[in-house]
Order: C-alpha cells, then structure tokens, then sequence
C-alpha cells in the first residue's frame, strides 16, 4: 500500500495556513473600513447638530 503522504500534506497545510491568514486579513480590514465609516458618520453628524439647532433659533426669532 503506497501512501501519498510526502510532500502533499506540508503543501496542503501551508496553504491552509495561507487562506486562514488571508481571511483573517480581509475581515479585519473589512471591519477597520467599517469602524472609520462609522466614526466619520458619528462626526458628520455632531457638526450638523448644532448646525440645524442654530438654523431653527434663527427662524424662531425672526417669527416674532
């Protein structure tokens, strides 16, 4: 009985080595790209508070 065990088990585990790593990569960037997008939103958002806040007070006024 002949086994094919030589080099196809070390090439078969580097590359399973290599994808795992490659998938952690790709969904760690994916979550840091989303982590960024959210905060930029979070920013975008706390400068046009005030923003509309201050554009109702102006309205306010000039109705009376």
């Amino acid at each position: 009985m002949v086994l094919l065990a030589g080099e196809w088990v070390g090439a078969w585990l580097e590359m399973s080595i290599t994808f795992l790593v490659a998938a952690l990569g790709v969904a760690g960037l994916g979550w840091w790209v989303l982590r960024g997008d959210r905060r930029n939103r979070a920013a975008e958002a706390a400068l046009e508070k005030p923003a509309a806040a201050e554009h109702k007070e102006a309205h306010s006024k000039s109705a009376h």
